[in-house]
Order: structure tokens, then sequence, then C-alpha cells
């Protein structure tokens, strides 16, 4: 149920990126209210809510208390929409039709300057007619008091005796922790340069290569800080199109497996770039080709298979120099022994970045979720590529599987207890990582205070019975 709380607030940072880009009536944004609508009457028809809540407070997400890391990532649209009308969430109840939706995402297009208070935020809703939609007050710090109610996240509210009437406080005794937060705004910020990017390769704006840029660098920053975790922070859906997921994944993946090479900086800040960029090529492909839930036809595989090439080109038309960056937008589908796509038959083989990046492009597919398909374990999917014989750089491989091991950072397992745990790091044994116990026997979910960190690899009578999915938990001390 939870997993839905946060997908539909995903959803609806979705629906403001898309009015940001078109019209109100255009197809996409009336696709997202559409959707957005059936999904919320679906789950407030499945829990005893009956209001769809969500707090805002730091840069994140808040619900029950503990910050949202998936929405947070995506969402990022929809948080600064917040901070700009001085609010603390948002409150969704019904009937919520869908014109209300519609002048939702344009006012969050168009406030782009704070408002000077909440009350004033508050009559640019009624101007609106957003009766259905309602402004939660913000988190302050001070001491809380008085009677509890439900406060924008889930979470208990304070009353007319509290430090600040009616709005929810936060005190150092409250838990509030940060640990991830630099993290995160690392995360951020690499999503929405790519949703950015993509977007204007689709129509034709100018793409933003510094920020790409800058990007990468923090991305090896925090690798080289011994911070990055890339399957627990970045698992998680995005539904303006999957590709801008997918491309950090590959970008954060691709910066790790230079690392365990031992590339210099400049070198893996160039791959890390290099991933973020190198899908630019889909912003020009038809999105019903694109987006096809189904197996594509061959005009359908052709089309799609230009969009390396275009990808190329739109970077030399915005004056990309990087020949890194280039070779990976142009050859991340070729293959070792020449084939793949574009064509050059037996006259070469791609560079090792467009290498590497192929490398994590394929493993990246294979691991995830798409709309066609569930995601396959990675045993599987090494296997999968090991079986591929002249697709990849044996070597890069190599060096993937020593990076992420059999469980990667964010997995969840279930052990041979019944205790169901998460991937915290590897260990120097691919079948015993360093776990987090998550859930206690029969599934019964653990607070985060409680949850025991274990070594595997020195704790003999426990061991991985199954492997669940892939970052698909919040992360240690995320709770409020």
């Amino acid at each position: 149920m939870e997993k839905q709380f946060s997908d539909l607030i995903i959803l609806l940072a979705s629906g403001i990126n898309q009015r940001i880009m078109y019209f109100d009536n255009h197809p996409k944004v009336q696709a997202q209210c559409v959707e957005f609508k059936k999904r919320l009457i679906d789950l407030l028809d499945a829990s005893d809510e009956k209001e769809f809540t969500f707090g805002v407070f730091n840069g994140k997400f808040i619900r029950h208390r503990k910050y949202l890391v998936g929405p947070s990532i995506a969402g990022r649209s929809l948080i600064r929409f917040a901070e700009r009308m001085q609010c603390g969430g948002f409150a969704f109840s019904l009937p919520l039709e869908i014109p209300q939706l519609v002048a939702f995402y344009r006012l969050a297009a168009e406030q782009t300057e704070p408002v000077a208070t909440l009350e004033e935020a508050r009559q640019r809703m009624d101007a609106r007619g957003l009766s259905s939609i309602r402004l939660l007050l913000p988190y302050t710090e001070g001491k809380r008091e008085g009677g509890a109610s439900r406060g924008a996240d889930g979470g208990r509210e304070g009353t007319e005796n509290s430090s600040s009437p009616g709005q929810e406080n936060l005190t150092p005794s409250d838990g509030l922790t940060i640990d991830f937060a630099p993290l995160l705004n690392v995360y951020q910020a690499l999503y929405e340069t790519v949703n950015t990017n993509n977007r204007a390769a689709g129509g034709d704006a100018r793409v933003d290569l510094d920020s790409a840029r800058s990007r990468g660098e923090e991305l090896v920053a925090v690798s080289d800080q011994g911070a990055l975790d890339v399957m627990q922070f970045m698992r998680y859906p995005d539904y303006d199109s999957y590709t801008i997921g997918h491309s950090v994944r590959v970008a954060a993946l691709a910066s790790l497996i230079g690392r365990e090479l031992g590339w210099a900086r400049e070198q893996r800040v160039e791959v890390a770039t290099a991933g973020l960029l190198h899908d630019l090529g889909k912003g020009r492909i038809p999105e019903e080709i694109l987006f096809k839930p189904g197996k594509l036809d061959a005009d359908e595989r052709s089309i799609m298979e230009t969009h390396p090439v275009l990808g190329a080109r739109i970077l030399l038309a915005n004056g990309e120099t990087s020949s890194a960056v280039l070779s990976a937008a142009w050859g991340h589908h070729l293959r070792q022994d020449g084939k793949g796509y574009p064509r050059i038959g037996q006259t070469g083989e791609p560079g090792v970045t467009a290498a590497l990046i192929h490398v994590c492009d394929v493993f990246e597919a294979l691991t995830a979720t798409r709309p066609y398909k569930m995601p396959l374990p990675p045993r599987k999917a090494y296997e999968i590529m090991l079986q591929d014989r002249g697709a990849f750089r044996t070597e890069l491989v190599a060096a993937l599987f020593r990076s992420m091991g059999l469980y990667p950072p964010g997995s969840e397992v279930l052990l041979n207890d019944f205790r169901r745990a998460v991937v915290v790091a590897q260990s120097d044994h691919a079948e015993r990582p360093r776990i987090r116990i998550t859930h206690e026997y029969g599934g019964l979910p653990l607070p985060a205070e409680s949850q025991v960190a274990i070594d595997l690899d020195t704790t003999l009578d426990l061991e991985i019975q199954e492997f669940l999915a892939v970052g698909l938990e919040e992360p240690a001390g995320s709770a409020l």
C-alpha cells in the first residue's frame, strides 16, 4: 500500500513536468490527469483514508514520519511547488475532477516565484477552483504539545497549545536524520538534468551539456567518498519515461566500475557524463514506439535503432566535443564482434567508454522493471551476459561483478531463518554480503532502530535463501 502512495506522488510530479513542457489540452497532460484520478480513486477505495496526503520538508517528501526517498528523487518539481506555496504538503480528496487537476498542474508550472504567505497561496488555489486539493501547514522546529490529529504526512499535528498553532513541529527528539540527504540531493539533480535534457532533445531546445558534466562530477565525488549506493537509491519508478531513471543508473554504474578499474578521476567524470547523455536520441523516437509494451515489429525496430545516431547528432549540434561522450551516444549498442547498431561490420570496435556504457546499459535493462517484463536477479543477468559470446569486453563484465556482486546494495533477500533483509555492502565472498534485517519472522516490518546489521561472512549459521527484489526498501535512517 505504501508503495502505491509513493507511486502516486511520482505520478503527480510527472503531471507538473508535462504541463511545464506542453499546454492544458495536450494529450500528455490530459493522460496524466486521467491516470492520476484513476489511481487516486483505487487507492482511497483500498485504504481507510479519506484523503491522499503527504508532507514536504527539507526538500523531501514525508509520509507517516518517514522520508520517501524514491518520490523525493523523481518529484523535485512538486517539492519546489510546495516550497513556493509556503506549505508543508498537499491533501487530495474526492470528488476530484480532471479540470481541477489541469488547473493544479497549470498553477504549479506558472508559479515560478515564492508567494509571501500560505494564506496568499490558498487564495490562489481558491481562485483556480481547487476545492478538492488543499495546502497543508508547514513544518516548524519547536516543542510538540497538545492533542493529536491527522497531520500532513499521516502523523501527528499540533493544536492550539503548540508553539506554532496547527503546524507539525519537529525537534531533535523526533529523530530527524539527514545522513543520506547529500546523496539524495545529488540524485535529485541527476534525475532533473536527464529529464530536462531529454525533453529538450525531443523539442529541439538547447541541451544543457554543462549541467550534465557538473552532475557527472558530483556522481564521481560521492563515489570517491564511499557513499554511493547505486541500487538502493536509484531503483525507483519514473513516470515521464523509464529512460530517465535508466540513464541515471547507467551513469552511476559506469562511475562505480571506472573506480573498480582504477581509472583517473577525469576519465570517470567523462564516463559518468556519457552515461547521463547516452540515450539523448530517444527524445526523437515516437512515444508509441519508445513505450510500446509489446515486441517491436521490423519497421518499429528500424526506427528505434536510429536513436544512437540521433543522439550523437544532437550532441554535436549542441557543441559537445568530448570523443568519449560522443562515442558512447553513438556506439553504446555496438558489440565487440562488430554486430549491433549502427551497422559497422568488421571494420572496427567501439572505444572503451562506449564499451563500458554498453555493459552498464544491458545490465541495468536486464535487472530493471519495464512495462513489458519483470526484473531479473543480478545472478541471471550475469549469466545471460557471459553466455552472449562476442558482445562485451570480458574485463568490463568482470569489473561489473566485482563492483555489484551477486546481491547489489539495496537488494531485498530472504534468509534461511525466514527473516527478510536488505543488502547494504559487499564482502569478500559474493554469496555472503553485509545485510540489515528489515522484517522479522512472518514478514513483520521492523522499525529503523530495531534493524540489526549483520555480516554474513562472519555469521555462518545464516545464509541467503532467495533473492526477492532490488532496491525497493527505503534506506535506513530515513525516519523523522
